[in-house]
């Protein structure tokens, strides 16, 4: 299971032109059934895979702004019988709601917010902002609440709390749907949502990522013995690919992402926002670093 988590996730995503991060969930979903059954030796049963499927009672995706389900469904076929297939549902949201506000969470620091009075501005209702930059243009109004925008570590705290409890929520739900399909394939266990701990979800709703249960696989000899499992994995972006871009005295400068003369002291932008290819570094004006790149400009040499 941990190999075949870590194969979909180093399929879930790769970076396009101009930084965009492109999540390849069909990809990871794929790779991670074809890992799983190379490691129970039915790569070439599909009946065998059909029956292991069937203990896994939903994956989720989650994507910078909301997250996909993949679950099991039933649908009739032309011949009117039922069978079962494997979909995604719609991309769901992180949010969460107050009297006030309608709050759409990221796995980042930008958030939706939607004001449903007008509380905030009469000419505007919905709002698509870095969260510090709401508190720069309207501080007055959420310091007089002492609303948890106020504060980096209680906003940390509630984003990853809610974002959790509606995958939770979604999870849950899809988990129990599961039972009546299964149930037509023989299989009596009874599928529900294990006790899930923070330690399993918050290293992960800062990124991309992917979370699995497995549930109720006969395992051992004892009658009733089933093995259950529920992970979780974050994809990583490669970071030998990136370039950061320093002002070194009057010009700029360009590395690679582990130089040791890198000083990320004056980086001209935060590491969250890395260039990924050379050319868009000299694009904004900057030299190579003679230390880590070959065959670059380098700045000019003034007596």
């Amino acid at each position: 299971m941990d190999v075949a988590i870590d194969d979909a996730v180093s399929r879930l995503v790769e970076v396009g032109e101009n930084n965009q991060i492109i999540v390849n969930k069909e990809e990871a979903i794929e790779s991670f059934y074809s890992s799983l059954y190379a490691s129970f030796g039915i790569l070439s049963d599909k009946t065998k895979q059909q029956e292991l499927a069937l203990y896994i009672p939903v994956i989720v995706v989650t994507m910078e702004d909301g997250y996909y389900i993949y679950y099991s469904d039933e649908y009739k076929g032309k011949d009117g019988y039922s069978y079962m297939s494997r979909r995604w549902s719609e991309k769901l949201p992180y949010y969460d709601e107050d009297e006030d506000f309608i709050y759409g969470f990221t796995l980042g620091k930008k958030i939706t917010l939607y004001d449903k009075f007008g509380k905030l501005a009469s000419d505007q209702k919905v709002y698509q902002i870095d969260r510090k930059d709401l508190l720069d243009q309207y501080a007055y109004y959420f310091k007089s609440l002492d609303h948890f925008l106020q504060n980096d570590e209680i906003f940390e705290m509630v984003r990853k709390a809610k974002i959790a409890s509606r995958i939770e929520q979604s999870m849950a739900f899809y988990t129990s749907h599961h039972n009546k399909l299964a149930s037509q394939y023989g299989i009596t266990y009874n599928f529900s949502l294990p006790t899930i701990k923070d330690e399993q979800w918050l290293p992960y709703l800062d990124k991309v990522g992917i979370f699995v249960v497995f549930q109720g696989y006969p395992y051992g000899t004892a009658t009733g013995e089933v093995y259950n499992r529920f992970l979780s994995a974050g994809a990583k972006v490669a970071k030998d690919q990136c370039y950061y871009i320093e002002q070194a005295g009057w010009y700029l400068l360009y590395h690679k992402a582990n130089c040791p003369k890198l000083n990320k002291e004056d980086l001209l932008f935060s590491d969250e926002e890395p260039h990924m290819t050379i050319r868009e570094c000299v694009s904004e004006g900057a030299y190579a670093c003679a230390e880590c790149i070959e065959n670059g400009i380098y700045p000019p040499k003034y007596p």
